[in-house]
């Protein structure tokens, strides 16, 4: 006799089930909105693919409400969901930009200019570390957002070495695989929201690399 697995939070999250009338709304494609809106938009500029001129007047706003409240309030419904993993990415994820927003907004521009490079470094270089344990933790659940993750991995390594060095070229990078992020996540939420209106899986995301039985079953 077979016993269907029951899978864990964590994949539930990017998996696709029916959507019955009584189903409770899900936030995690709000979540994955506010991510592509705000990477796109600072990574296309980083990218030299965005004017930087725009930066200072489209960038914090963006980032607190978009990228950061809507990112925070995905994460704290993830957590009550028990799904750790997702929870710990859009709520860091969200508070991570509501206080890059207020840095660029107001403590980078009354800085020296010659501090401005080393604070944003100091900012985003403990983010390195916190990305690479969830990046290991993609590795359990598929391979659309471990691709995914590693080009976020790439972008927090890249944004590092441009605030310590000031080399452009990693500005070069970290906008690009900003990119590819984005465009990352916009494939997991099409496939989100295609399986919840079509009530079927649309878009393969690839082979589970989890065991049969997630640690947060």
């Amino acid at each position: 006799m077979n016993i269907p697995r029951r899978s864990g939070p964590a994949e539930q999250a990017f998996s696709v089930r029916r959507m019955e009338p009584s189903a409770q709304a899900q936030l995690g494609p709000l979540g994955l909105t506010g991510f592509i809106v705000v990477t796109t938009i600072a990574t296309g500029i980083d990218a030299g693919v965005f004017p930087e001129k725009l930066a200072a007047s489209v960038v914090p706003l963006v980032g607190f409400f978009i990228g950061g409240l809507a990112q925070l309030l995905a994460g704290l419904f993830q957590a009550q969901r028990g799904d750790t993993w997702h929870a710990t990415v859009f709520g860091g994820f969200g508070v991570f930009w509501m206080a890059k927003a207020l840095m660029l907004q107001w403590v980078v521009p009354a800085l020296d200019p010659s501090l401005r490079g080393d604070a944003m470094g100091l900012f985003t270089l403990p983010w390195v570390f916190v990305v690479f344990v969830l990046w290991l933790g993609s590795f359990r659940i598929h391979l659309a957002l471990l691709s995914t993750f590693t080009c976020v991995l790439v972008v927090f390594v890249g944004l590092v070495c441009n605030g310590f060095t000031g080399e452009v070229v990693w500005n070069r990078v970290a906008g690009w695989a900003g990119l590819c992020a984005a465009l990352g996540a916009t494939y997991l939420l099409a496939g989100q929201i295609l399986a919840s209106t079509w009530g079927r899986p649309v878009l393969p995301m690839g082979r589970f690399l989890s065991p049969p039985d997630h640690p947060e079953t």
